[in-house]
């Protein structure tokens, strides 16, 4: 067992994350074609053109996929241990887990150019490493490369979030809210989550918390009001 090493980043990023774990998505199937077909960004295959750089992208996303969910499910087991000693460890196989991912989403992308799912997870991987101005580059490239893509659109709000930057936080969820509502749902928790961590670690001004506060409160109000007009739930792990 390893020695106990508190770390005030990980501290503080606790209640946030047990509280907006239970929504936490996985990025969208990347359907088969994925890897081969040209994104946005005018379709060039940049360094990956040809046959070879694109199984080289889906060998390398694949292998980055499986230590994601590997580090989601280690930072779902240190959210659930009790024994600080335990919790350092599980937290310290998730930091390993997303580091190797990030590394496999880099070598995905430079494989191949326009690979917007992989610039998207390799977001996912800094921003839960807490490099948030990375993750937004990242997430940044990938909606240059997809406008809109709904997945990248929402973990940059996260980023915004964790950043303070809260009127960019309401305006992806005004683009949510207007294209794929389901994940604009989504989103909403997990602002809720965020507020309530605040309440214990705050990290904005109080005036900045308390009107980002009574805006969700309006926002929360108006999608109860439309949810009836929804065709179904959302899939909290989308």
């Amino acid at each position: 067992m390893r020695a106990f090493r508190p770390r005030s980043s990980w501290s503080a990023a606790l209640v946030w994350l047990s509280a907006a774990l239970g929504l936490l998505f996985l990025s969208t199937p990347v359907p088969a074609a994925a890897a081969g077909g040209g994104g946005g960004g005018g379709g060039g295959m940049g360094l990956g053109q040809g046959s070879g750089g694109m199984q080289r992208a889906a060998k390398h996303f694949e292998r980055a996929e499986k230590y994601r969910v590997q580090g989601i499910e280690d930072t779902r087991l240190a959210l659930e241990e009790s024994d600080p000693e335990e919790r350092a460890e599980h937290h310290e196989d998730a930091q390993r887990k997303f580091k190797r991912a990030l590394r496999e989403y880099k070598k995905a992308t430079r494989a191949k150019r326009d690979f917007h799912y992989a610039y998207n997870g390799q977001g996912f991987c800094q921003r839960m490493l807490g490099d948030y101005e990375a993750a937004l580059t990242s997430y940044d490239k990938a909606l240059e490369l997809e406008p809109g893509f709904p997945p990248a659109v929402e973990y940059r709000a996260e980023a915004y979030l964790r950043l303070g930057r809260l009127k960019e936080a309401q305006a992806a969820y005004m683009e949510l809210f207007n294209a794929e509502r389901n994940i604009a749902d989504l989103l909403l928790r997990k602002m809720r989550a965020w507020l309530a961590g605040q309440q214990k670690t705050p990290t904005v001004p109080a005036n900045e918390l308390s009107a980002f506060q009574t805006w969700v409160g309006e926002r929360s109000e108006i999608a109860d009001q439309t949810a009836a007009l929804m065709p179904g739930e959302a899939d909290s792990r989308w």
